[in-house]
């Protein structure tokens, strides 16, 4: 029994796809209109694409596991930029601080200015504090369950 050879099926599928696209990008290189709505149509599809993973909620929770989803997005990116910017910070303190060596080292005939140690150390600290503070906001804040407002002893 001999099978169908679908890869070959799938690839020349691709290859016709690749050239009717090539010939209408030629087709409509000449028209500003075309190209506008070329971005548009792309920037919303991307936009689709990366987002649609927050827009999903399930069918029995509804509203309330989109905003659900969305907040635990939101808690993610917050986390992860807290990350990036302490990263930052520290690579831009060290940035200046590399310099200041190398200014001790070359002594009065040195190229490196002023400038140039100060400035990346000023924004090393600046960097790295907010990311110390995006990383660690919810936690020393008391961000948490409260008890206020309820009878002791009573669970809640």
């Amino acid at each position: 029994m001999k099978y169908p050879d679908v890869f070959g099926a799938f690839d020349n599928a691709c290859r016709r796809l690749h050239i009717r696209l090539l010939t209408a990008q030629q087709k409509i290189a000449g028209s500003p209109q075309q190209q506008s709505l070329m971005r548009i149509s792309a920037v919303l599809t991307f936009g689709g694409l990366a987002f649609s993973g927050s827009a999903h909620a399930a069918p029995s929770a509804g509203l309330a596991s989109l905003v659900n989803t969305f907040k635990d997005q939101v808690a993610s990116v917050k986390t992860d930029l807290g990350v990036i910017f302490a990263g930052l910070g520290f690579g831009g303190a060290g940035y200046g601080g590399i310099n200041w060596i190398k200014k001790g080292r070359e002594g009065e005939h040195s190229q490196v200015k002023a400038s140039q140690i100060f400035i990346p150390i000023l924004a090393g600290a600046a960097l790295g504090s907010m990311g110390f503070v995006m990383l660690t906001a919810g936690e020393t804040a008391g961000i948490a369950k409260s008890t206020h407002g309820g009878v002791p002893g009573s669970g809640g």
